[in-house]
């Protein structure tokens, strides 16, 4: 019996009990296989552990270059996803620093509501300043919301990804089990307490990015990414000036973060903007 029948048969019996289901499996993100890459980069980074409300979050930091770069992984990801770019980065004079996000990778394992990486990503960026900032899917968005509470000031950003609004992650978790109104009603409720600053169910990119300064951003998204379509990612970009989209195909959404093509639009982007402040100067 496949997921979408089992749970159309236990909400014929216990819609609150499938919304329990539903909710546990969203708020523990499944880890993922670990790809030889992955592994690699593992290996070569300095790690350290830090307690972070009732988590203890890994850090990983590689390179001795004199600009940072702060990579920050979706919904379900770890640093490691970043281990085909990281390489690169190093090798264009970035110390490059990741975590794995509450309940995600390496860090501790319990239940985490999705604002909990944005309070995260927040301490990161208020411990440092960096040159560089790479998210993938939802860390775009949770990126954001942190940036906007700090009135952010970025010099360069590379978003893979980003959903507009978060609903639409809980609505992939809706077409994933094939909830009924009645228990995606009772599924939102439980979201709903997890967070008394957000609100899960009207959170959009629109709404956080008014205190942001970005002096050079680029999102790069796959035209048939099966996970947060193209339009969504237009979207947002639309809400920045002079936001550079670049539309690829053949990555997918996950894919995309060890694409030799994505990686050499990442070193050109990073190599242009090098060169825009030079000719400022």
């Amino acid at each position: 019996m496949n997921l979408k029948k089992t749970f159309s048969l236990l909400q014929k019996i216990s819609p609150k009990t499938a919304a329990q289901i539903a909710f546990n499996f969203i708020s523990k993100p499944q880890k993922r296989k670990i790809r030889s890459f992955e592994k690699s980069i593992l290996e070569k980074a300095t790690n350290t552990l830090f307690h972070f409300k009732k988590f203890k979050i890994k850090t990983y930091k590689w390179g001795t270059g004199n600009k940072k770069a702060l990579l920050v992984h979706g919904w379900g990801g770890r640093a490691s996803n970043f281990g085909a770019i990281i390489p690169k980065l190093i090798k264009h004079e970035y110390e490059v620093i990741s975590f794995d996000g509450p309940c995600h990778g390496d860090s501790s394992k319990k239940k985490t509501n999705f604002f909990e990486m944005a309070d995260l990503v927040k301490l990161f960026l208020q411990q440092r300043e960096y040159d560089l900032i790479i998210t993938h899917s939802m860390g775009s968005v949770l990126t954001f919301t942190a940036m906007n509470s700090l009135k952010y000031k970025a010099k360069q950003m590379i978003a893979l990804t980003t959903p507009s609004k978060f609903s639409e992650f809980i609505g992939l978790a809706i077409l994933q089990f094939g909830l009924t109104r009645k228990t995606t009603k009772l599924l939102i409720q439980k979201i709903q307490k997890t967070t008394t600053e957000y609100n899960p169910m009207t959170h959009k990119v629109k709404d956080v990015i008014k205190n942001i300064e970005i002096k050079n951003i680029t999102f790069i998204h796959d035209k048939l990414d099966k996970v947060v379509s193209m339009e969504k990612t237009k979207t947002v970009s639309a809400f920045f000036k002079n936001a550079n989209f670049i539309e690829i195909e053949g990555t997918g959404h996950f894919k995309m973060l060890w694409s030799k093509k994505v990686i050499k639009i990442i070193e050109n982007q990073i190599t242009n903007y090098k060169a825009q402040k030079v000719v400022s100067k």
